[in-house]
C-alpha cells in the first residue's frame, strides 16, 4: 500500500517540481524588488508586502524539498514513509508567517506617531508588479495545491498576496491624490492582520495531522458503531483514527469477538467494509475475547 502511494503522484513529479522551481524564482526577484523599492520610497507598506512575498517564496522552496522527500519509499527508519515531510514543512512556513507578521504590526505602529514621506509612484508600480507575479504563481501552483496541503498553502499566500498588492495600490494612490501618509502604516497593520488571520484559518489541519488527531470527514462514533454492528462482535474498543499523512488515513482498533467466532473471515469482513464505507486502507484490527486477550477490564486498554 506505502509503495503505491508514494508513487501516486510520480508521473507529473518532475513537472510539478519544475513549476515550483519558476515559482520560486520569481517571488525572490519580487522580493528583491519591492524591498529595496520600499526602502528607496518610504513605504512600509511595500516592504511588508516584498517580505510577505519572500516568506511565500520561503515556503515554496520548503514545499519543493519536502515534495522530494514524501517520494521517498518507505524504510526500517521510516516504515510509515515520509510523507509527513510536507506538513512539517507547512508548519515551519506558518510560524515564520507568524513571526513576519507581528514584526511588521511592531513596524508599522512604530510609524503610526510620525509617518515617513512616501514616494506614491514607485509604490504603485512596484505592487501593480508584484500584483500580476502574484497572480502568475498561483496560476503556477494551482493544479499543485490539490494534491499537497503545503503546495495549497503556498496557493492561498500567494491569492492573499495578490490581494495585499492591490490593498498597496490603493495606497499609493491615496498618497499620490492627497498626500495622506497615514495610510501606508495603516495598510502595513491590515496586512499583518490578514496574514495572521490567514494563518490562523490554515493552521488547524496540519497540527491535526502533527497530532495524530481523526481525519475531519471520518465519525468516530459511526465507524465504531459499523464495526460493533458487524455478526460476530461484541465489543468495540480502544480505537483511533488518525492520518499517517495528508489524505491517508488509517485505524487501529481491539474487537471483542464471540465466543466460537472464527476471527480470520470476520477480520477480513471488517477490512473490506472500512475500506469501502470510510476509505480506510489501512487497518490494525486485534481480535480479542472474553476468555482471553485483553477484552478491555475496567478500561485498561485505553490507559497509554
Amino acid at each position: 500500500m506505502a509503495h503505491d502511494h508514494h508513487g501516486h503522484h510520480h508521473p507529473h513529479a518532475d513537472h510539478g517540481d519544475r513549476q515550483v522551481a519558476f515559482a520560486v524564482a520569481i517571488n525572490v526577484l519580487l522580493t528583491v524588488a519591492q524591498v529595496i523599492g520600499g526602502y528607496l520610497a518610504g513605504s512600509v507598506a511595500l516592504i511588508a508586502d516584498g517580505v510577505h512575498n519572500f516568506s511565500d517564496a520561503a515556503a515554496l522552496v520548503l514545499a519543493f524539498g519536502a515534495r522530494r522527500i514524501a517520494r521517498r519509499a518507505p524504510d526500517a527508519a521510516m516504515s510509515f514513509g515520509y510523507g509527513r515531510a510536507e506538513v512539517v514543512a507547512a508548519l515551519v512556513n506558518y510560524v515564520a508567517l507568524i513571526l513576519v507578521a507581528l514584526w511588521l504590526l511592531a513596524e508599522a505602529l512604530g510609524r503610526m506617531a510620525n509617518p515617513p514621506e512616501v514616494e506614491g509612484w514607485v509604490v504603485v508600480w512596484l505592487a501593480g508588479l508584484a500584483l500580476v507575479i502574484d497572480l502568475g504563481t498561483a496560476a503556477l501552483t494551482f493544479r499543485l495545491s490539490r494534491e499537497s496541503l503545503n503546495i495549497r498553502a503556498a496557493f492561498l499566500h500567494n491569492l492573499a498576496d495578490a490581494g495585499a498588492s492591490v490593498a498597496v495600490i490603493l495606497g499609493g494612490v491615496v498618497i499620490l491624490l492627497w498626500d495622506w501618509r497615514l495610510v501606508d502604516p495603516i495598510l502595513t497593520i491590515g496586512i499583518s492582520a490578514f496574514i495572521l488571520w490567514h494563518v490562523v484559518a490554515d493552521l488547524g489541519p496540519v497540527l491535526r495531522i502533527l497530532m495524530l488527531g481523526a481525519p475531519r470527514h471520518l465519525d468516530e462514533a459511526e465507524v465504531a458503531a459499523r464495526l460493533g454492528g458487524l455478526a460476530g462482535v461484541e465489543e468495540v474498543h480502544h480505537l483511533h483514527l488518525f492520518e499517517i499523512e495528508e489524505g491517508r488515513a488509517a485505524l487501529e482498533v481491539h474487537l471483542v469477538l464471540a465466543e466460537g467466532a472464527d476471527f480470520a473471515p470476520l477480520i477480513a469482513q471488517a477490512k473490506a467494509m472500512l475500506a469501502a464505507e470510510f476509505g480506510l486502507a489501512h487497518a490494525v484490527i486485534e481480535p480479542e475475547t472474553r476468555a482471553g486477550g485483553c477484552a478491555d477490564p475496567e478500561g485498561a486498554c485505553l490507559r497509554r
